[in-house]
């Protein structure tokens, strides 16, 4: 098994990596802001709703209540950090 050949691992040259980085770059649009912002009024509205169902529901609906109010709290968290990030990069980019 001597008489195998290696094959030459070939290396890819920094220029096109670099081009690669480039054309990937994240644009600010009017249409990204107004999703998020639609998006976080939409998930604070159903958390307020089943925060307040948590508090006046009674029995079996209490743990189902509590559940929801904390995914959506969760949810609502995230769509307001992508909010302040959108924001942020209208300022760079000024």
């Amino acid at each position: 098994m001597a008489g195998k050949k290696k094959r030459a691992v070939r290396r890819k040259s920094p220029v096109k990596a670099k081009s690669l980085i480039s054309s990937q770059k994240v644009k600010f649009s009017k249409v990204k802001l107004g999703l998020v912002l639609r998006n976080l009024v939409l998930f604070v509205l159903l958390f307020l709703i089943s925060y307040i169902l948590y508090l006046v529901s009674e029995g079996a609906f209490v743990n189902i209540f509590n559940f929801l109010w904390i995914i959506f709290g969760f949810i609502s968290v995230a769509f307001f950090l992508a909010l302040l990030v959108l924001l942020f990069m209208k300022l760079i980019k000024r």
